[in-house]
């Protein structure tokens, strides 16, 4: 990840397939599925976090997350409330 350049708003699944594979697949997997919530409401989470300012390089600069990852977990909440 050393070689990628900071993105404002973007996911990582929108800047390298091979990161996305290694950290976000690999962290949702390691979620129990009793605890994701279902895809609609990680893709309505993760459009919110795209409009948002602290977002960068698919981390959220307030709490630090990888917000592919949060978005998915039914405990997961924004650190600044938008969802």
């Amino acid at each position: 990840m050393a070689d990628m350049k900071p993105c404002r708003r973007c996911l990582l699944r929108d800047m390298n397939e091979s990161v996305y594979r290694d950290i976000v697949l690999r962290g949702i997997d390691g979620i129990l599925e009793e605890d994701r919530v279902d895809d609609e409401t990680m893709q309505e989470r993760l459009m919110i976090c795209q409009s948002c300012e602290k977002l960068v390089s698919g981390t959220c600069l307030d709490c630090g997350c990888y917000v592919e990852i949060r978005s998915s977990m039914r405990k997961g909440r924004c650190p600044n409330k938008k969802w």
